[in-house]
């Protein structure tokens, strides 16, 4: 059928205005990611985030003492039992603002409240969190890391943060985006250390992916150990914070874990707890958790750090995570095990205990685990 002329023009020019849009939302789109290239936040491989000056008293720690840590993925104090989360296959990133600050508020509750045996109660000398924002569309611009430190400093806590999560804007989901984000990990202590340092993990996301993801890192805490009986011999504790790799195929979090081997590798005395986003060596996840289209566990090969002669140290009994493609259903929603602690020979683990919280204010369930130097 021959098109009339005048209907010919008109096709001409609709298509020259569609391949005008096309080339504008192009042209946005290249301008979007090349200001987002320009503004990337690129870590050093390693930042000295604090050392000890002479006029400060550091720790001395000696053989036989004993250390409680408490280490707890917060969820950015937006990822409750209320919440299905995108990444996850849920739809959403954030929840009410209301909703945000109630869980910051559990949070410190929790972490100032210790854990109570008869009339006693015991302060964790260490606090490790990871997912806490300082600046964030997410968690509503609110400071979390000044507001659990502020409020922990009146226990006696000294805090520091390590940046892992640095973007102007994270455009997904499409429909509502993350938009900026500012977070990382954190370390509190009892005791004043020698120094702390972030240590960036290799491997990365490919361009463009990197520019709206992580980069994730390990925040170091080093305390000298008097470890011979006459005290004459100082050697130094290492406790690490790590939160490894999620969303990838394997490969980045087989990198990070070759990467602590490395770095644990030689030292006689170190504690490494935190998300792994592993199954440590002997735990076996449901198959429902390994199944889930969205996130798969790696499981941590045993003989790894064999020749270190390293313990994995974790609790079985109660799950440490919950699964994100809906708010939390007791007994229905898929959990799995991946915070846990890893410890040198020299480090004696006598107990380790997942809270269970039931997923109100966190994603995550805490972990308390206590050692004694030997």
């Amino acid at each position: 059928m021959k098109i009339p002329k005048r209907y010919r023009r008109g096709l001409r020019i609709g298509g020259v205005v569609a391949g005008i849009a096309a080339g504008g939302l192009l042209l946005v789109g290249i301008g979007f990611v090349g200001t987002m290239w320009m503004r990337e936040w690129r870590p050093e491989a390693v930042e000295t985030i604090y050392t000890s000056h002479a006029d400060e008293n550091s720790a001395m720690l000696r053989r036989g003492d004993t250390l409680r840590i408490v280490s707890w993925n917060i969820g950015y104090a937006g990822l409750g039992d209320d919440m299905d989360f995108f990444y996850d296959g849920g739809s959403r990133v954030r929840t009410s603002r209301s909703r945000t600050a109630e869980n910051l508020a559990g949070i410190v509750d929790f972490l100032l409240r210790g854990e109570e045996a008869g009339d006693t109660v015991y302060k964790a000398d260490f606090i490790w969190l990871q997912e806490v924002d300082i600046d964030s569309r997410r968690s509503y611009r609110m400071n979390e890391f000044d507001s659990i430190r502020n409020a922990l400093s009146g226990a006696g806590y000294v805090g520091w943060h390590g940046l892992n999560y640095v973007s102007d804007f994270v455009p997904i989901p499409l429909g509502e985006p993350m938009g900026r984000v500012e977070s990382g990990i954190a370390v509190f202590s009892r005791w004043r250390p020698a120094h702390v340092v972030r240590y960036s993990y290799p491997g990365g996301f490919s361009f463009p992916v990197r520019l709206f993801n992580l980069k994730r890192c390990l925040l170091s805490v080093a305390i000298p150990v008097r470890d011979t009986a006459d005290g004459s011999r100082v050697d130094t504790l290492f406790i690490n914070n790590t939160h490894n790799t999620a969303y990838d195929t394997g490969g980045m979090r087989s990198g990070e874990l070759a990467f602590l081997r490395a770095f644990v590798s030689g030292k006689r005395y170190s504690i490494t707890m935190g998300d792994w986003n592993c199954t440590p060596p002997g735990y076996r996840p449901s198959r429902e958790a390994l199944n889930d289209p969205y996130f798969s566990p790696l499981a941590i090969d045993s003989t790894m750090f064999a020749a270190e002669r390293m313990t994995f140290v974790y609790d079985s009994t109660i799950p440490s995570v919950r699964y994100g493609y809906e708010p939390y259903r007791t007994g229905h929603t898929a959990t799995t095990l991946l915070d846990f602690a890893l410890c040198s020979a020299a480090v004696e683990p006598i107990a380790v205990r997942t809270i269970d919280l039931g997923f109100k204010n966190s994603d995550h369930n805490p972990v308390v685990a206590t050692f004694v130097i030997r």
